[in-house]
């Protein structure tokens, strides 16, 4: 009997080529490390998408509150069932739903008694020839038979043990990747100098633990390194593999320009395993394999720590932060339109601050950004307190309809799972189904 095996094959986007298998308990994805599957897409949030099974209901999507939405078959979407065919958009990343069966191999079945062109109440005999000199031919062919259904039985948990990806293949690979993973290590300097200001920028990866200094003279942004992060292995694996594919060790050691009134530098050294290269830029430009490696070393540098574009101009972080801020406050204005408004807004005027940490003085909007973000919030909080109060009177008086569609509505006005009140009003909601069920 086929089982249905869940895929999400990358279409388009910087992992193009991928599949994913939703295992039973579902997925998370998202750029950040700590997200069950981590995709190399700039655009995406750090978590984006959820991918889960409904009993008896089959494969389902969610969208966790990113900043670009999930677009299913080009709308936006929110939770939704998904179908074979589907295409899903996460940031510049295109999933397609692809589901196809896998073949049920269960051990009952190899020691079910063969069929025979023999009666069915036909026993095997021990006899004589007539004249007792020639064994009978029964048990010749009761050993044969039995020897051949061990051998079949042999050879399907051969191919059982082959392809059962969570026995052997998980316990012999993990630790191989484990251990190329850990042997990664990373020096990169960046320096950019001249009569007017020195901006120096240096990621050290040293024993799966990852730091970033910054210092900015001009704009007096300084990062002092302090804070640092174990990464996981599996994401060190996918910047190793990223690094070999470019082929980075077949670089020079040295690449120098002529002018003398500027101070560009890079500085990048990599060790994987027994393989290092140091190779060092200056005053010129830099070879395509080593921007390639240099700015998936950035990137990985930014989407691990949860600093703000650490390696991005101050030009483009307030360019940035303006965008977010016009986007909160157009999101605040059309707040009734859809439940989720509100709580999208007060994020993207969260960001706002995160693109502006470093950045000294302020801008002009920064200040209007903090407090449409307060009232934002203060709003969204009246906004539970209300949806909450007519949800407990609802269940106080048994009417499990209203209660359920007040915890539903403040479910979706407040979409992350990880704010208190969301999960606060989901065990609620878990309830009065349950009492809905039984009605």
């Amino acid at each position: 009997m086929g089982k249905p095996q869940h895929h999400l094959v990358v279409e388009a986007g910087p992992d193009k080529g991928l599949t994913i298998t939703v295992p039973p308990h579902g997925i998370r994805v998202g750029r950040s490390s700590n997200n069950d599957v981590v995709l190399k897409d700039s655009v995406m949030s750090r978590f984006h998408c959820r991918f889960f099974f409904k009993p008896d209901d089959g494969l389902w999507a969610e969208d966790l509150g990113s900043a670009n939405q999930t677009l299913l078959n080009q709308a936006p979407m929110h939770v939704a069932r998904l179908h074979d065919g589907d295409r899903l958009v996460l940031g510049d990343t295109t999933l397609k739903v692809d589901n196809d069966s896998i073949l049920d191999v269960t051990t009952r079945k190899l020691f079910d008694t063969p069929v025979t062109d023999e009666p069915a109440d036909d026993k095997i005999e021990f006899r004589h020839a007539a004249n007792g000199k020639e064994p009978g031919r029964k048990p010749l062919r009761a050993a044969l038979m039995t020897l051949l259904i061990l051998l079949a039985a042999l050879g399907a948990l051969l191919w059982i043990y082959k392809t059962t990806p969570l026995t052997r293949d998980a316990a012999e690979s993990k630790p191989a990747d484990t251990a190329r993973a850990q042997a990664l290590s990373i020096s990169y300097e960046k320096v950019q100098a001249d009569a007017k200001n020195i901006f120096r920028y240096v990621l050290e990866l040293e024993g799966n633990e990852l730091s970033i200094q910054i210092t900015d003279l001009q704009n007096k942004r300084q990062v002092t390194g302090q804070q640092r992060r174990q990464v996981a292995p599996e994401i060190l694996q996918s910047l190793s593999d990223t690094i070999e594919q470019a082929d980075f060790f077949a670089l020079k050691e040295s690449y120098q320009g002529v002018a003398t009134d500027v101070w560009d530098l890079i500085d990048l050294t990599v060790t994987i395993n027994r393989k290092a290269r140091r190779v060092r830029v200056l005053n010129t430009q830099e070879p395509e394999a080593c921007k390639t490696v240099r700015e998936a070393i950035e990137e990985f540098g930014q989407n691990e720590l949860g600093l703000a574009a650490l390696a991005l101009a101050p030009e483009k972080l307030i360019e940035l932060a303006r965008t977010a801020s016009l986007l909160g406050r157009s999101l605040y204005d059309q707040r009734e339109v859809k439940h989720d408004n509100l709580a999208k807004a007060i994020r993207s005027l969260h960001e706002v601050a995160w693109y502006l940490e470093t950045i000294e003085p302020k801008p002009d909007f920064y200040a209007g950004a903090v407090a449409l973000r307060t009232e934002a919030e203060r709003e969204m909080q009246a906004t539970s307190d209300d949806l909450m109060f007519l949800a407990e009177r609802a269940i106080r008086l048994k009417d499990w309809n209203e209660a359920a569609l007040q915890l539903r509505l403040l479910c979706e006005k407040i979409p992350d799972r990880a704010d208190s009140r969301h999960q606060n009003a989901r065990k609620k909601l878990l309830a009065v189904e349950r009492h809905l069920k039984n009605k």
